[in-house]
């Protein structure tokens, strides 16, 4: 359970070293008649102050018979001291790493840099040789999507996709082509004749029209 105020460093610290010195366990009633004056706190925080210390295991606690009973020894905050540094160092030593490692990428960048503003640096007859590189490997991949495109030409997929358009095709000019000459028929029956027919095919469908046939050219 979190302690309800916030510990004055010092003041804990003061506990510590009044049990350590004590050589002794103490109950709960024992500690609130004698910390107040020792670590200058007031008996009401003198729960806060060693659930505190109980937390951060500086101090031991052991329940005996009815009540807990709190102790602490050097020799277990001397462990403490040495577990702290421990982990300091193992802190330290990743640190260490990680800087050596972000120092490699900055040399890097760095150098990629470096080699970018040399080819910028390049002389003039240099430059012109590598725009002239391009120019001609953008030709070739030019050269060779139209190689592609012609083969595609020959793709059986492709080849049956256009005969099916080419055919389809036919059958919807057949189709206009009859609904025509039904039309030139019925234009017949309602009394126009031949040559005016002519005429009018002539004029309505230009070069699609026979005039010595008198009829639509074949497709």
């Amino acid at each position: 359970m979190a302690p309800k105020v916030n510990c004055n460093p010092i003041k804990l610290s003061n506990i510590v070293t009044y049990l350590q010195k004590s050589r002794t366990a103490h109950s709960i009633k024992e500690l609130e008649k004698h910390l107040p004056s020792i670590a200058s706190i007031n008996s009401m925080q003198v729960k806060d102050y060693i659930q505190s210390l109980t937390d951060e295991n500086r101090i031991n606690v052991e329940k005996i018979g009815s009540g807990n009973w709190y102790w602490s020894f050097a020799s277990q905050d001397l462990r403490l001291r040495e577990r702290a540094l421990a982990e300091a160092k193992v802190g330290r030593e990743r640190a260490s790493v990680t800087v050596e490692e972000l120092k490699a990428k900055l040399l890097q960048v760095r150098t990629l840099r470096e080699d970018e503003e040399a080819v910028l640096d390049l002389p003039g007859e240099r430059r012109e040789d590598l725009l002239a590189k391009q120019v001609e490997l953008g030709e070739g991949i030019e050269s060779l999507r139209r190689e592609i495109e012609a083969f595609r030409d020959n793709d059986p997929t492709e080849v049956e996709r256009k005969v099916k358009d080419t055919r389809e095709a036919r059958e919807r000019a057949e189709m206009l082509t009859d609904e025509i000459y039904s039309m030139e028929a019925w234009f017949m029956k309602q009394g126009l004749d031949a040559e005016s027919m002519r005429n009018f095919g002539q004029a309505f469908y230009g070069d699609e029209f026979d005039s010595e046939e008198g009829m639509l050219r074949e497709l």
